[in-house]
């Protein structure tokens, strides 16, 4: 995936900050916002930089649109990244050797805001940034794994799914089956999400996780913008996996009866549409359906036969959108289940053409709703508070869940697919 990482050693919360208000001058974030909100919301970010505090801690949440906290900057062995506009995170610099080269030249940049009204407006300046290519030196040869007794979870998805695998560092392994980062790796969850759950704990066999999630992820980019260019779609993550696992490597000797391919996208396809009317969103729909089982049908060609797919997520619970207001939750409500509907259809027809595939559907909205319908149960005072710990409430943040209610998620695909973990 593609991280912000910043080599420049300027404080991240500082760079947070400054990035929020560009967005707010020259960006859409998931939901429409106007540019006087997302610009205090810069200037937020941008008050623990210049407040000088304490620095933020390793894997602690350093930025994102309604984040607040006293540290200033995160920890010297920590760099602040981007995953989306909602989420930023102190990760590990890297270790390996790092050749890095650094030109300035002005470049043109071109954004589109757009409104509930389905209106647009095209804005362009001319800035200077510096253009930084890394080289890493680091060595990513582990053993090839025993194809025997190893079982494969191939993963697409967004920040809802994300772990920060690079399929160009270590490979996944019995000491570490995320391959790199170490588990929980890089998510919005504060710990565990659903993918390290089951690789690590809710499995009885090894299981190595290749996960393709990357922060920010729309089905198709060309149907549902991304907050950023670097961020890659269901059909870039596809992509990704034809160009290096598909081919079945000997570090990863997979085949259609050890694998299985699992699916969680559609928080941002909805989050960017959820307002539209009803036929242009059955257009929309349709549209993002057709390139989500075109991709389905590219894994299944590769050899792909046991799939799992998570609805859209019930992101109307989110806190963000609780504070948006009771319309903007019935209304989401709608998308969500529109979204769902033609899910739960498209796999039927899928699995009607490729008779020898399996293929599971799993409701996330009853996971979600046993956590914020009980919340005390899991260690949380309320339904709407959120924490950077991950566990001491529902919610990681006002947009992403936390370590429970991904616990509750990855119980059901284990309860779907029965005996594969």
């Amino acid at each position: 995936m593609c991280n912000n990482v910043y080599l420049d050693g300027s404080s991240g919360v500082f760079r947070v900050g400054l990035s929020i208000i560009l967005r707010a001058t020259f960006s859409s974030g998931p939901t429409p916002r106007s540019t006087m909100a997302a610009l205090k919301l810069g200037l937020m970010a941008l008050a623990p930089a210049l407040a000088a505090a304490a620095d933020i801690p390793l894997w602690g949440q350093c930025g994102g649109i309604g984040w607040q906290s006293a540290g200033s900057a995160c920890t010297s062995v920590a760099t602040c990244t981007s995953y989306n506009d909602y989420y930023y995170q102190c990760v590990p610099k890297p270790t390996s050797a790092v050749v890095v080269t650094t030109s300035t030249k002005p470049v043109t940049v071109s954004a589109t805001t757009t409104s509930k009204a389905s209106t647009s407006t095209t804005l362009s300046t001319s800035i200077k940034i510096s253009s930084t290519s890394i080289k890493s030196t680091s060595s990513s040869s582990v053993p090839a794994p025993s194809a025997t007794t190893a079982k494969y979870f191939i993963s697409f998805g967004d920040s809802y799914s994300q772990t920060g695998f690079d399929i160009n560092g270590s490979k996944p392994s019995s000491s570490n089956p995320l391959g790199n980062p170490a588990l929980p790796g890089w998510t919005a969850s504060g710990g565990l999400n659903w993918v390290g759950f089951l690789a690590s704990q809710l499995n009885t066999s090894l299981t190595l996780s290749y996960n393709f999630a990357s922060g920010g992820a729309t089905t198709n980019a060309s149907l549902v913008t991304p907050f950023a260019p670097t961020v890659l779609s269901f059909v870039d993550q596809v992509a990704q996996f034809s160009s290096s696992i598909a081919s079945r490597p000997a570090y990863a000797p997979w085949n259609s009866e050890n694998s299985l391919f699992a699916v969680w996208i559609g928080v941002n396809d909805v989050g960017n549409s959820w307002w539209l009317g009803e036929s242009e969103m059955n257009a929309l729909y349709g549209k993002i359906m057709d390139s989500y089982f075109g991709r389905l049908q590219v894994l299944y060609e590769a050899g792909a036969r046991n799939f799992v797919l998570l609805g859209a997520a019930p992101i109307y619970y989110t806190p963000l959108m609780i504070d948006e207001g009771a319309s903007t939750v019935a209304t989401q409500k709608v998308a969500i289940a529109k979204y769902n509907s033609l899910l739960a259809s498209r796999l039927e027809a899928f699995l009607e053409v490729n008779c020898d595939a399996t293929g599971k559907l799993v409701d996330t909205v009853a996971p979600f709703e046993k956590a914020v319908k009980n919340p005390t149960a899991y260690g949380a005072p309320d339904a709407t508070c959120y924490n950077e710990d991950g566990v001491s409430c529902l919610w990681f943040n006002n947009y992403h869940p936390g370590v429970q209610i991904q616990k509750l998620v990855a119980q059901a695909v284990k309860s779907a697919f029965a005996g594969f973990f």
